[in-house]
């Protein structure tokens, strides 16, 4: 049996969202929630997630709309990632924002992110992972999971960029505090509402590796606006189909806590 962390992204960013992973989550799909608290996500919803054994985290945003709305600049990935490499990206405003964003989070929740990792993976970012690393060892390298966006097998050129973007060197900073991260990631796609979630799912549970893995997903229940994608990985995640494809690769949806288990029984 490969278990596999599936985590849905963006809960905060609309109701339609939050709503569709509760759903998820109570019918063993979802097991894990990136939450954005810059947003507004119901703490009802998020306390009916974590009861039913799902994992919260922390999904650091430097770009969406909200962002810009809470720092009052125009950071979008192009413009953050710009600055993040020419090393222009102010340290000291990173470093407030990841904190506010953590506190923010135990505002929302009661208790530390089971894991944090990025809103567009800027988490891995030059800059913001010296950051990240600094808040780890403030508040709990060993409690607090980072997600690594590294596949372990080709999964198309989008996937491998994605990576290329500091996973390596994040997962060195990581290594020397003693932070643990998923063994394999899946799930990037181009998130067109003609894409054929059936083969991708087929080939991201097909080449899960045998100690598991993170497969990110981005389900809502409506569309208000540019999230016609969203709507079609809800519809496809609650599906006979997609339940049917996880017991042909025998593949158990499982937390972060699960996750390290399998990973720890396949290494011995």
């Amino acid at each position: 049996m490969k278990s596999l962390i599936i985590n849905a992204e963006d809960v905060g960013m609309h109701p339609a969202v939050d709503d569709a992973v509760a759903e998820l989550v109570g019918r063993g799909i979802v097991s894990a929630a990136s939450v954005m608290a810059l947003g507004r996500p119901n703490r009802e919803t998020l306390g009916a997630i974590a009861r039913q054994g799902a994992d919260l985290g922390l999904h650091l945003d430097f770009t969406s709309e909200m962002a810009r709305a809470a720092y009052r600049r125009e950071t979008g990935l192009p413009s953050l990632m710009l600055a993040a490499w020419s090393g222009t990206l102010n340290a000291a405003h990173v470093r407030a924002a990841l904190e506010g964003q953590f506190q923010r989070f135990g505002e929302l929740t009661g208790r530390l992110p089971d894991f944090i990792d990025g809103h567009q993976h800027v988490h891995q970012f030059p800059v913001i992972r010296e950051a990240l690393v600094q808040l780890l060892e403030r508040h709990g390298a060993k409690r607090i999971r980072v997600r690594n966006t590294a596949s372990r097998r080709w999964r198309g050129g989008k996937a491998a960029v994605i990576g290329m973007l500091g996973s390596a060197s994040l997962a060195r900073r990581l290594e020397r505090i003693a932070c643990r991260s998923n063994a394999d990631f899946m799930g990037v796609y181009d998130r067109s509402a003609a894409a054929d979630l059936a083969a991708r799912w087929y080939g991201w549970l097909a080449s899960a590796p045998a100690q598991g893995g993170l497969a990110m997903c981005h389900p809502a229940l409506k569309d208000w606006g540019g999230a016609a994608f969203r709507v079609k990985e809800y519809q496809f995640l609650g599906s006979q189909q997609f339940r049917e494809l996880c017991s042909e690769f025998d593949v158990q949806p499982v937390n972060w806590r699960g996750h390290a288990m399998r990973a720890a029984q396949t290494v011995t």
